[in-house]
């Protein structure tokens, strides 16, 4: 090869180069630009928009205001199990629902609540705590009830309304499935021999009065964790603040059901008892499986 083709080799390859790095700066820079302006737009919304909810929606002038049914979920699932939770069930909510993140989630087409200073770093305690004090902030007189889920749970909501209405709302309320952890951290909980906890996995639901009693000491009980478990800490808050246990009943197996399967629950055959029963389904750890539930 010539001298001067070899020159005009490189010079082309140098051009090449510039342009494939110039395209790169672009793409990245508008990558930047549309995260910014999204975020923007998400600090911009009020919480009231965040969930589509008109200010003059309460209780006692509509029907959709039953319950607020926070999400909790992680940048990372964002866009497949939150995306299908919001797709499935979410929107048919007899209320509203938003999913709550870390602060630098981003996500404008879900209801999403970016909750200042926290990560999604596990086990969410600080998350947990952190969603249900929004709630009080910002929903506590708009909804009759409030429930925590997780976004691999199924939530058939018809069943969910026809529950809820038949339970007074007006009175401190603390609904799951009673749990006292497994017989390796029997002991090791600091539980009293008569306190239990609602089990987060399945769903959680609080009356407004347990909400309005227990949120107000939320910072207390955040510097006073005996355990790593966040459902267990939860529970703890609502038993000294607002008085009441996770209700004591067996039918809750049933009705907020958790399927020991892991990944592989409710993959197989949905035609039976527990699946039509239950109000709730847990786990669903496949988008996939949540679209077809």
């Amino acid at each position: 090869m010539s001298q001067r083709k070899k020159i005009l080799y490189g010079l082309f390859g140098i051009i090449i180069g510039l342009c494939v790095g110039a395209l790169f700066r672009n793409y990245r820079t508008l990558e930047i630009v549309s995260m910014c302006n999204s975020i923007n737009s998400m600090k911009q919304k009020t919480a009231l928009e965040i969930i589509g909810l008109h200010p003059s929606e309460m209780p006692d002038n509509s029907q959709r205001n039953l319950v607020f049914v926070g999400v909790m979920t992680a940048k990372d699932f964002l866009q497949s199990r939150a995306k299908a939770v919001y797709d499935t069930w979410g929107k048919n909510i007899p209320g509203r629902i938003a999913f709550f993140s870390s602060e630098e989630s981003v996500a404008e087409n879900l209801p999403l609540v970016a909750l200042r200073g926290v990560d999604d770093r596990y086990p969410p305690q600080k998350k947990s705590f952190m969603m249900l004090h929004y709630m009080y902030e910002h929903y506590i007189d708009r909804f009759e009830w409030f429930a925590r889920a997780d976004d691999d749970v199924f939530v058939r909501t018809d069943k969910l309304e026809q529950f809820l209405r038949s339970i007074d709302s007006s009175k401190p309320q603390f609904i799951g499935q009673a749990g006292r952890g497994n017989s390796e951290e029997f002991g090791l909980l600091s539980l009293e021999f008569d306190e239990n906890f609602c089990m987060g996995g399945p769903g959680v639901i609080m009356s407004r009065e347990t909400l309005r009693r227990v949120a107000p000491h939320i910072p207390t009980c955040l510097k006073n964790l005996y355990s790593t478990h966040e459902d267990v800490e939860v529970g703890r808050c609502v038993q000294k603040f607002a008085g009441i246990p996770c209700t004591w009943n067996y039918e809750m197996q049933s009705i907020l059901h958790h399927n020991s399967s892991g990944n592989r629950a409710f993959s197989g055959n949905l035609k039976n008892k527990e699946v039509h029963s239950a109000i709730t389904l847990h786990p669903v750890k496949r988008p996939a499986l949540m679209y077809r539930l």
